[in-house]
């Protein structure tokens, strides 16, 4: 085992003996995040526990939520974070709020009905409404800046894996199948992360659950030690994801 690796406790209060669940593999992970990012390193340690561990009710979101997290932090613990501006939501909003209180339109989220000028009395409504030219560019403006902030998953994903194999200067085609095989397993745990009215045996069976699992920690060891030297490394990720 590599100098410095993590190691649990044998006689840790906490945990009892030092779990079989608790790899080499599975202890080189959790030493990579407690080195850069251990906020992370939390979540992927509870995870394995609650997966590995004794059953425990509500394992399915409690696990999906950590994948999740994970899944969204670490683009930009490998690669940085973006250059973009973020976009400060609340200030925004307060000042088209603003704008729209000033413009005398409803605050309800009712539409407004014309009113007949002459007689004083409100008319059917139309299918358009006529705002001020600065009303709209605020509006257009943060529409705009919405989607120019905001990182689609694929795109976060490949940040991530250009930067676990910056040595290898991989093409992105050869990236392509690993990129969508890792947003399809984050995009099934955010499905599964948030209460559905539904228990655990309703939202996935204990063997989907762990091959996820499993294929999320496969190419999360993947990409920690750099091992994007050849194309063959990616193929054996998505042969795990098909077999």
């Amino acid at each position: 085992m590599p100098d410095g690796l993590a190691q649990i406790p044998e006689q840790d209060p906490g945990r009892g003996a030092v779990q079989a669940y608790w790899s080499p593999v599975r202890l080189e992970l959790l030493e990579w995040f407690q080195r850069h990012a251990p906020s992370l390193g939390e979540l992927y340690d509870g995870a394995v526990c609650l997966m590995f561990g004794p059953p425990l009710a509500g394992r399915v979101r409690f696990v999906t939520h950590a994948m999740r997290e994970i899944g969204n932090r670490l683009p930009d613990v490998m690669a940085g974070r973006r250059g973009d501006p973020i976009l400060q939501y609340k200030v925004r909003l307060d000042r088209l709020s603003e704008m729209w209180v000033a413009a005398g339109l409803p605050i309800d989220g009712s539409v407004p009905a014309p009113v007949d000028a002459d007689a004083g009395t409100a008319v059917p409504p139309v299918a358009h409404l006529q705002i001020s030219r600065p009303l709209f560019a605020e509006i257009a403006g943060l529409v705009r800046d919405h989607g120019t902030t905001r990182e689609k998953p694929e795109e976060a994903a490949f940040r991530m894996f250009q930067a676990a194999a910056s040595n290898n200067k991989l093409a992105r085609e050869a990236l392509r199948p690993v990129l969508k095989q890792w947003v399809q397993i984050l995009r099934w745990a955010v499905g599964k992360a948030h209460d559905s009215n539904r228990v655990d045996a309703e939202c996935c069976s204990r063997e989907e659950l762990e091959r996820q699992f499993e294929l999320f920690e496969t190419t999360l060891g993947t990409l920690v030690r750099g091992y994007f030297k050849t194309v063959e490394a990616l193929d054996e990720i998505l042969e795990d994801a098909n077999s």
